[in-house]
């Protein structure tokens, strides 16, 4: 895309020249304008890459004036352009920062080298700034605990990603610590014991995520000793084998949780409140996953992977990891790949130009830049056609993007949680999902159990949604009764989280007494137990067949309950009166 300029130039012969001289070397002049309030204005509208300023232009702002609101405004880079100066304009000329001086009658090739030299200090400046910037935030965070290291590792145990945060920790730099193996860089010990402490060995050999123990302690290069928290979890590849390890960890005596998240009541250990949601762990498998997620939260890295069985709760961990982390003050926005049509995924996501398509009567932005700042939310993203791959991974490598139709590069800062239900290895190996864009996602790897894994889980959650429900229903149940306890946990929940909800809402709609009876829980017989999907599959025909069994019964006692009242009825069940008409007379009820 070439450089757009801004000419501010009262004399229109010298201006004509500028935009001619520019064509031929390859810029584009944005406009050609004779004062200062104008040059502001235009950069308002749509703002340069650069700017060459006649110093003596009419008007309140002189172009040493001008300069100066551009510079400190918009942070366009400044080139002055003067046939004479005194001393006292050149004085106040320094103010605004210029890049450079071009002397009138200009020359083409001095004016070429004048913007290229320009362009390119004006882009060591920016470096330096966001350098600066970001070091400084990440000592203070460092320093206080907040950002966790994350050091990851290949299949052999030696460093491949060695972060700000680890750098600081460990004494070590990334440049001296990568290719290294873990060992020798990362030191672990048990407080009590003087135990090394290898966490890694178990995550690469077993393929398990393994928690440091309490007393761990971290030994710096010069001998120093800090108590850390921590985890180490295997990175599976596309295979589905183990294809390397993560380390993270931070310090064990600053408060684990932001001041916005709120343990579960007391006397209560099952779950973590994060404002509008909350998270159940009450099972050892859930909690060491949400351990390892809190301490990813509140690392700096940019991209993380969500894999588990549809309904484990992938889109409720991504909330988790955005509101437990730095971002949780910006957007949290999500896309469901899979729930777009490919023809419009492209511009929800990247925005578009006035004129890009036939109906682009007036840009629009796409979540990624609604989500600067912030997080973005992928959800279904083996669902995401290739030419839109191709672009997401110039956003994760570059963090710049184009709007569809758009010249202009766009810098967005976003963290990008992506998450599939299956396993994208037939895709990548069928060449639907690229296999550079998989590894570009999968820095870190969360993997979600199944709630069959999970049993603990199940009765906590059931009182969870007991309550979201009461409220939505204007109900009273009091909770469920010994039976309904002891079916819920024998069945095997092969679509999770979101079956057990979808079941304790329709025992809600159902039961009037108060507690749920396991007559209301209307779960099939055939699915009882601990059962695979696999074997969920193998009794499809059963299924079937129930399924349509349920539905009546569902209908026939909503008629019940409602007296008769259609209208009622049709409110209890959630559909439509036509659709609940369609229904009775599908099952013969009056």
């Amino acid at each position: 895309m070439p450089t757009r300029i801004l000419i501010v130039e009262d004399e229109r012969i010298t201006a004509e020249d500028l935009c001619d001289t520019l064509a031929e070397l390859g810029y584009s002049v944005t406009a050609a304008v004779a004062n200062g309030a104008d040059a502001i204005a235009h950069a308002e509208r749509d703002r340069p890459d650069l700017a060459l300023m006649d110093i003596h232009i009419p008007g309140e702002l002189d172009g040493t004036a001008a300069a100066l609101v551009l510079r400190q405004r918009f942070n366009i880079p400044v080139i002055y352009l003067t046939a004479h100066v005194d001393d006292a304009t050149v004085a106040r000329a320094k103010q605004a920062g210029p890049l450079g001086y071009v002397t009138k009658p200009f020359q083409a090739s001095s004016l070429h080298a004048s913007i290229e030299i320009a362009l390119e200090r004006h882009r060591q400046e920016r470096k330096a700034v966001e350098r600066d910037g970001v070091l400084a935030s990440t000592l203070q965070a460092v320093s206080a605990g907040v950002l966790s290291a994350v050091v990851s590792l290949d299949v052999s145990g030696r460093i491949t990603l060695f972060n700000r945060s680890a750098e600081i920790w460990t004494g070590w730099s990334a440049r001296d610590a990568v290719d290294q193996a873990i060992g020798g860089i990362v030191r672990l010990v048990a407080r009590a014991t003087e135990e090394p402490l290898t966490p890694w060995e178990r995550a690469l050999s077993d393929g398990v995520l393994q928690e440091l123990p309490a007393d761990a302690m971290l030994i710096s290069p010069q001998g120093e000793r800090r108590p850390v928290s921590g985890s180490a979890a295997p990175v599976r590849g596309h295979t589905g084998a183990v294809a390397g390890a993560v380390l993270v960890f931070r310090n064990a005596e600053h408060p684990d949780q932001p001041a916005n998240v709120t343990s579960a009541a007391p006397g209560r250990h099952d779950g973590i409140d994060l404002g509008n949601f909350k998270i159940i762990a009450a099972s050892p498998a859930m909690k060491q996953v949400l351990g390892f997620a809190r301490r990813v939260a509140q690392s700096e890295v940019s991209t993380i992977l969500l894999e588990g069985e549809s309904g484990t709760g992938k889109d409720v961990l991504a909330q988790f990891l955005h509101f437990y982390g730095r971002r949780r003050e910006g957007p949290f926005v999500t896309l469901n790949c899979a729930a777009i049509p490919e023809t419009l995924l492209e511009s929800e996501l990247f925005g578009y130009e006035k004129g890009a398509f036939t109906d682009a009567r007036m840009p629009k932005a796409g979540i990624l830049e609604i989500a600067h700042g912030g997080t973005i939310f992928l959800d279904e993203i083996g669902e995401m056609p290739l030419p839109v791959q191709a672009k997401l991974l110039r956003v994760l490598e570059e963090q710049v993007f184009r709007r569809l139709g758009g010249l202009r590069d766009i810098q967005v800062d976003v963290r990008v949680v992506a998450a599939t239900n299956r396993k994208l290895a037939d895709a990548i190996e069928e060449g639907r999902f690229r296999l550079d864009l998989y590894y570009r996602l999968n820095v870190i790897q969360i993997v979600l159990p199944a709630l069959r894994d999970r049993k603990e889980d199940i009765l906590p959650l059931t009182e969870h949604f007991i309550r979201i429900y009461n409220e939505r229903f204007k109900r009273d149940i009091q909770g469920i009764t010994h039976g309904a306890a002891a079916t819920l946990v024998s069945h095997g929940w092969p679509g999770n989280v979101r079956e057990l909800r979808n079941v304790v809402e329709r025992a809600m709609i159902l039961e009037e007494s108060e507690r749920i009876q396991s007559t209301s829980l209307q779960l099939n017989p055939g699915r009882a137990g601990d059962v695979t999907p696999a074997a969920a599959a193998e009794v499809e025909p059963a299924f079937q067949a129930s399924l349509e069994q349920t539905e009546k019964n569902l209908v026939a006692r909503a008629l019940e309950k409602a007296g008769g009242n259609q209208t009622r009825a049709a409110v209890l069940l959630g559909i439509s009166r036509d659709t609940l008409r369609y229904r009775m007379k599908k099952f013969n009820l009056r």
